[in-house]
């Protein structure tokens, strides 16, 4: 999300001091709806659970509920918006990669329709498509894009995702960054996760049916599952009152991710209410029919889109169908359909339970790549009891986040000392010193002057400054003036050196004269 940085500047003094502070006690907001045949006391576990895990992350905010295929069941929301205001079941969240099965929903629609097959090859709807060169991007389908096993590596997401503002390309020009980028193998030879599949679905969608992929939603998910106020553009986004998302900086969450990517709702910049996302976890109890009975899905949709896709070469399962994650995790959950998705500033799960018929669905406003395993497991956790078994004994803290950006700043700091210390030594006169000490202590400045530095440029090879401000802003920021300062001090420790030794130049030398 693109990040107020004045924000940020202003509450820096506040925020250095993140975790001696404690989060205010949110106010609770709880929504009585009819239950079905779970016992009462069965919610109250998950209620403590999340709430439990809510403070142990310094959450702001959430809301979640159990779904029936009639509906929810159960449903509580806890803490404030990213605008101070309470959380309810109609605050709208963004639902980062939770957006993939909706998508894929929108897809199979197509599908049954007649107007695409699953096996069709993108570069067939889409000519300018060169993603591995012409030989590989020829031998991709639309199975490929949905099952992630196209040969897009991870790390390639990075190239064509997370834009926003005004002069954003369609995702048709997007996916031109991938011309470049080389496969990991023939299609379907290995899975990666990969969300630029979804955005080369997207622009394949665009292409069949001659409209926006958020109009395609509209039409063929959003209505007939009730989705009224499902956000899939900026233009909804600014309709439904979207407020900032929450990211740790320096260890206090702050409402700073407030952007979404306007051509992003095939893979992750999609969003809603509770009532939205429990909609949707509805009408796939439901077999994917609407509350009426009309077909959205057919039997066979669902089952593909629930089997886990295989490898061509071993036949191994990859544990992804066709937008769900399928299995893949410890009892009771090994027959779980399920995603989880995160944008910056906001994250989101939805856990099928086919054996209970019954679902989940959660989302919070909070959300940072350094602290993902922490925020993520209130999902899991909370599934986990839901599909009768117990919550997990052990709570993952979000260390890797604590350790990484304080000693960043720590480093930071450090170096703005020395170089200020290495300025004020330019203002007194220069003495030779001693020549060995003075030149160890003078490279071993240097190196760590210069760590920062190639530390920073590490960094922006791999993600651009605009992804590195979204997702990891106070880390980046510390980075960046460790950067600066360690160079300053490299710069000022070399000046100091060459006034020393030309001061050692041009003094007499005191040792006897032989012959």
């Amino acid at each position: 999300m693109r990040l107020r940085l004045r924000r940020a500047a202003a509450s820096t003094a506040v925020l250095a001091l993140g975790p001696l502070l404690s989060t205010p006690a949110a106010p609770v907001v709880a929504a009585s709806v009819p239950t079905a045949s779970v016992q009462p006391g069965h919610y109250a576990a998950i209620d403590d659970y999340i709430r439990d895990r809510m403070k142990a992350t310094h959450t702001p905010g959430i809301s979640y509920a159990v779904v029936g295929p009639d509906g929810p069941v159960h449903q509580r929301s806890w803490g404030t918006d990213g605008h101070g205001r309470r959380v309810t079941a109609e605050t709208p969240f963004l639902w980062g990669s939770v957006a993939k099965p909706i998508a894929a929903t929108s897809v199979m629609v197509l599908v049954q329709d007649g107007r695409l097959r699953l096996d069709d090859r993108v570069v067939d709807r889409l000519p300018d498509f060169r993603f591995g060169g012409p030989a590989h991007a020829s031998r991709i389908t639309v199975r490929h894009l949905l099952n992630q096993t196209s040969g897009i590596p991870e790390s390639a997401t990075l190239e064509v995702t997370d834009c926003f503002g005004a002069g954003c390309p369609r995702p048709a020009e997007r996916i031109r960054a991938l011309d470049s980028v080389r496969p990991i193998g023939p299609p379907g030879a290995k899975y990666a996760y990969s969300s630029a599949n979804y955005l080369i679905l997207t622009a394949v969608v665009e292409a069949v049916t001659g409209r926006s992929f958020a109009d395609h939603l509209r039409q063929s998910v959003f209505a007939p599952a009730g989705m009224d106020d499902a956000i899939a553009d900026q233009a909804s986004a600014r309709d439904q009152n979207l407020p900032p998302g929450h990211q740790l900086l320096w260890g206090v969450p702050t409402a700073i991710a407030d952007g979404v990517d306007d051509h992003g709702a095939g893979y992750g910049y999609l969003g809603g209410d509770l009532h939205d996302l429990a909609a949707f976890a509805a009408l796939q109890l439901r077999g994917g029919k609407t509350a009426d009975g009309d077909t959205v899905l057919t039997p066979e949709s669902v089952r593909l889109m629930r089997e886990a896709g295989r490898l061509w070469p071993t036949g191994t399962a990859t544990g992804y169908g066709l937008g769900w994650r399928v299995g893949g995790l410890d009892g009771p959950l090994d027959d779980a359909i399920w995603h989880t998705g995160a944008t910056p500033g906001y994250s989101a799960m939805l856990f099928l339970v086919p054996k209970r018929d019954i679902a989940i669905v959660l989302q919070q406003n909070l959300y940072g790549l350094l602290h993902d395993e922490a925020v993520m497991q209130v999902g899991f956790g909370a599934a986990r009891i839901l599909a009768g078994g117990r919550a997990p004994t052990s709570t993952t803290f979000a260390s890797p986040y604590y350790w990484t950006v304080f000693g960043a700043t720590a480093c930071a700091m450090a170096l703005i000392l020395t170089a200020v210390r290495s300025a004020l030594l330019l203002r007194r006169p220069a003495t030779p010193g001693s020549w060995p000490r003075r030149t160890i202590l003078t490279v071993v400045w240097c190196v760590a002057g210069g760590l920062p530095c190639a530390a920073l440029a590490w960094a922006v090879g791999r993600m651009s400054p605009e992804q590195l401000i979204n997702w990891v802003p106070d880390i980046f920021i510390s980075i960046c003036v460790a950067a600066a300062a360690g160079a300053a001090t490299l710069i000022l420790r070399l000046v100091l050196e060459i006034r020393a030794a030309r001061v050692g130049r041009s003094q007499p030398s005191t040792a006897p004269h032989t012959r």
